[in-house]
């Protein structure tokens, strides 16, 4: 999919262009304020940061769990705190338009048929992501997959060997609803409040792309914390998303080479 800079900006402003408090007595005001942010080396969106380099993804969260089960990973605060692992500020459909930028195609879930889903989700090699998180801890800075962080729940002797989770994270990309009243359009993952889903819910933007089983139906079903690997409750954190496998960055992202990358490239 061919994304354009008219169209990506588009998207932005329609996004972001939300009504201020006394808005119509002062509009100059709301100009003085543009909702994205252009330099050679980035486009800054609120929460988001996209590299026009290396055509990385950058989103600010926070880790809201360190224990437990988990349904979802990523999601907005007052939602799904209990069985995520980290809540961001950042509107889902913010990081939707920045996995279009650089080059990533949707694999859309449909009510009733995650089992097809689940198929032909990881086949999808357009649309799957790589999703590291990235924190200061005691010992410095640590950048690490985020499936390094979870772990396949097992009650098996066998269970270092059997509990890894693969990175399959998939580009789902979520959907716009249509409030049947008042014809109201409206991302469904702004209103679901959820980024990243482990359970298969077709409002999210990302979806793991391997059916784990329902976690409440027995002990070696669904996927957890691995506590041991986790920052603290609190710790303010970057997930980076990146296309996987890593790929060259999309040319419409018009990135300036630095002086070392030209010599790289000699």
């Amino acid at each position: 999919m061919k994304v354009t800079w008219s169209w990506f900006f588009g998207w932005v402003i329609s996004l972001l262009a939300v009504p201020l408090s006394g808005a119509d007595d002062q509009p100059e005001k709301a100009a003085e304020v543009p909702p994205y942010k252009v330099t050679e080396t980035e486009i800054q969106l609120p929460g988001v940061t996209i590299s026009r380099v290396t055509s990385e993804i950058r989103l600010d969260a926070v880790v809201c769990l360190e224990a437990g089960i988990l349904e979802y990973v990523v999601c907005r605060p007052g939602t799904f705190e209990h069985e995520a692992i980290f809540t961001t500020t950042a509107k889902p459909e913010l990081l939707h338009a920045a996995l279009l930028l650089i080059g990533v195609e949707p694999y859309p879930q449909r009510h009733g048929l995650a089992e097809f889903w689940y198929e032909k989700a990881l086949e999808q090699k357009a649309s799957r992501v790589k999703v590291e998180v990235e924190w200061t801890a005691e010992d410095g800075r640590k950048r690490v997959p985020l499936v390094s962080l979870l772990r396949r729940r097992r009650e098996s002797g066998e269970q270092e060997k059997t509990d890894a989770v693969v990175e399959g994270w998939v580009f789902s990309g979520s959907f716009i609803h249509q409030n049947p009243e008042n014809g109201e359009r409206v991302y469904a993952a702004n209103r679901s409040g959820i980024l990243i889903g482990i359970w298969p819910n077709p409002t999210v933007v990302i979806q793991y792309g391997l059916a784990e089983g329902n976690p409440y139906e027995g002990k070696d079903l669904g996927i957890e914390i691995r506590e041991e690997r986790m920052p603290k409750k609190g710790t303010q954190v970057q997930l980076v998303f990146s296309r996987f496998p890593s790929l060259d960055a999309p040319s419409e992202l018009g990135a300036k080479p630095s002086p070392s990358e030209k010599e790289k490239s000699k």
